[in-house]
């Protein structure tokens, strides 16, 4: 049973991205990530990159139905207009790049803009990689963002979780994969 509490993050919205069944395991609170060496990786890369920036950044908002947002953004150029998120791996980058998109879609939700009224954009930083992304959110994101948070919405009352995927090139690194695949 989902709480009637529901709030949507970027984690999440990355998860559904990348795999709906993931996304449902995450709203029942079952955290398969402590058990992995990946993850344990990503969170010492946060804590020990960028350390001058402006680092875990909250921010709520709500979805045109409703829904409360939340996110926490990795850290921000706010004198730029630029969040940064910070990964790993590019292994998952369209699921980044959309938790991304997710944090700029609740800035515009509450409208918050650079000081010249230009939208904030975002980047993705892949510090072992030495590597950066640039990432915008455009007018064809809002839509899509409003139909992933529908389609969470929906996963939360879910009694059964959805298939499992079909392509498991994925599921071989994802912390899940045994509750998945046993």
């Amino acid at each position: 049973m989902i709480s009637k509490s529901l709030r949507i993050g970027g984690m999440l919205i990355g998860y559904y991205r990348l795999c709906p069944r993931k996304a449902w395991w995450s709203l029942r609170g079952i955290a398969m990530e402590q058990e992995s060496d990946a993850v344990a990786l990503g969170r010492l890369l946060d804590e020990s990159s960028y350390a001058r920036s402006d680092k875990h950044l909250e921010i709520e908002a709500e979805a045109p139905d409703g829904t409360p947002l939340v996110g926490k953004i990795d850290r921000a150029n706010l004198k730029h207009g630029v969040l940064h998120e910070t990964k790993k791996g590019r292994s998952c980058e369209d699921a980044h790049r959309w938790q991304l998109r997710f944090y700029l879609w609740l800035l515009y939700r509450n409208g918050v803009t650079r000081a010249d009224g230009v939208p904030f954009s975002g980047q993705l930083d892949y510090p072992l990689l030495r590597r950066t992304e640039a990432v915008f959110l455009e007018a064809e994101h809002y839509l899509e963002l409003e139909k992933n948070v529908a389609a969470i919405s929906s996963l939360a009352i879910q009694e059964i979780p959805p298939p499992v995927l079909t392509q498991r090139s994925f599921c071989a690194k994802c912390s899940f994969e045994e509750l998945c695949f046993g």
